[in-house]
């Protein structure tokens, strides 16, 4: 596994269609640090030529009310526009899957001036629940993590806002939403059916992919509806980031893998070694296993400057050290540097000792990438470590897998007690049929 610790990762996207742009829709969302989540955001909202105004950029993170104060603020200078739609959202937990047009058209058939996504469970206050109008069909209860509206009536909606940054916002818009006064004052209305909004949080069984054009969607097959924007918080960000491996346009039955010749980072006109990216390597033997000598081999073969590889060896197995031991006397002085963790420093957890290779290149302000390999992995391109670099991307895993085998290292999914699980694109994956 390579992962980039100190540059960032940027994305960008072949725009889907100029079309779906919209003169009269803004997109405001608050991101306080750049994380791969808000980047992701960012790329599928660049898929559809959205308009988005990022507030709180580079302010210090204080809870969920902050988000309605600087949504009060952005909408000061849009009081009195009666035409202009705006989109709130979350952005480190959200995708768009679809253009301006259809989320405008969807808008407009709600028939409200402002529509706030549905959830499955009443939150934060379960107490609430009774009073919350009873519909026939349909998530009942208000979300606050996406919401439209034309910019008056959005400014109505916070005006009265005079919380503290730690206050909860959706608390805040529900108690508004109950009121039967401000919510006709406002003119409020739930996506009861996730027609635009689809909040994965408590209705994780209800949506799957559906492939189409060249194009991937977020189907809700409880209402058969195909929402415009996907939002998954807390547990449920787990399977918002398997539908993000393919929603709105990342992997395509027409194109396979859109994303990963995006940013690519040459390394061919690096005239120097010492230009190189500098790259700590952290080798793992945790237990007895074949051909120790063949995998330090296939190691200083490598083709990469070796006085641009720091070595960290962390070895569990008495058995192995006359192998690390040979290794190292004839070839240590090629690298960097080299650490080695003997079985007399074994740490009682041998996850410490990962950790441990980890912190080697975090400490290091020279340091860019970190590999990580178990010695059991038998390396047969010996110009991996460049093809990783090159895909330049924050975290990257290389699949390992058995011939004839449905065995990889590559977890699917994730249990709800963090354990493996099964996802529907395994075997397709671990068999190489989606690239």
């Amino acid at each position: 596994m390579l992962l980039r610790l100190l540059t960032p990762l940027l994305l960008s996207c072949v725009a889907l269609g100029a079309q779906d742009s919209a003169d009269n829709l803004l997109v405001l969302t608050v991101a306080t640090e750049e994380t791969d989540g808000f980047r992701r955001f960012q790329r599928s909202a660049q898929c559809f030529n959205y308009k988005v105004k990022i507030l709180g950029q580079e302010e210090e993170w204080h809870g969920d009310g902050q988000k309605v104060r600087l949504l009060k603020a952005a909408l000061e200078q849009y009081a009195d526009n009666e035409d202009l739609v705006i989109l709130f959202t979350e952005s480190y937990d959200v995708v768009l899957a679809s253009g301006p047009a259809e989320l405008l058209k969807k808008f407009k058939q709600a028939k409200s001036k402002v529509v706030f996504s549905a959830e499955a469970v009443a939150y934060p206050e379960r107490r609430l629940e009774p009073k919350y109008p009873y519909v026939s069909e349909g998530k009942r209860f208000l979300g606050s993590g996406a919401f439209i509206g034309y910019a008056s009536h959005l400014h109505k909606l916070v005006a009265e806002w005079d919380g503290d940054d730690e206050t909860s916002d959706q608390l805040f818009y529900t108690k508004i939403f109950l009121d039967p006064v401000k919510r006709e004052k406002v003119n409020i209305t739930l996506d009861h059916r996730c027609r635009i909004f689809q909040n994965i949080h408590g209705s994780e069984g209800d949506v799957v992919l559906k492939f189409e054009n060249g194009r991937v969607r977020a189907r809700n097959m409880v209402y058969d509806t195909l929402p415009v924007l996907i939002n998954g918080k807390g547990p449920s960000k787990l399977l918002l980031n398997y539908l993000g491996n393919y929603v709105p346009r990342v992997w395509t039955f027409e194109t396979g893998c859109v994303i990963c010749d995006e940013g690519l980072r040459s390394l061919s006109g690096l005239k120097t070694d010492d230009s190189f990216p500098l790259v700590v390597v952290g080798i793992f033997i945790e237990q007895p296993t074949p051909f120790v000598s063949e995998f330090f081999k296939r190691l200083s073969n490598l083709q990469y400057p070796k006085k641009r590889i720091q070595l960290y060896i962390a070895n569990h197995e008495t058995h192995h050290q006359k192998h690390v031991e040979k290794f190292l006397q004839v070839h240590s002085l090629e690298y960097n540097n080299v650490k080695y963790v003997g079985p007399e420093e074994a740490l009682s957890n041998f996850a410490e000792a990962r950790n441990a290779g980890m912190d080697i290149c975090r400490q290091n302000p020279e340091c860019e990438y970190y590999f990580s390999i178990d010695v059991q992995v038998v390396l047969k391109n010996s110009s991996v470590l460049r093809t990783l670099i090159e895909q330049n991307k924050s975290i990257l895993a290389p699949m390992v897998s058995r011939n004839q085998d449905l065995w990889s290292n590559f977890w699917g999914a994730l249990s709800s007690d963090g354990f493996y699980a099964r996802s529907e694109d395994y075997i397709d994956i671990v068999q190489r049929q989606r690239m």
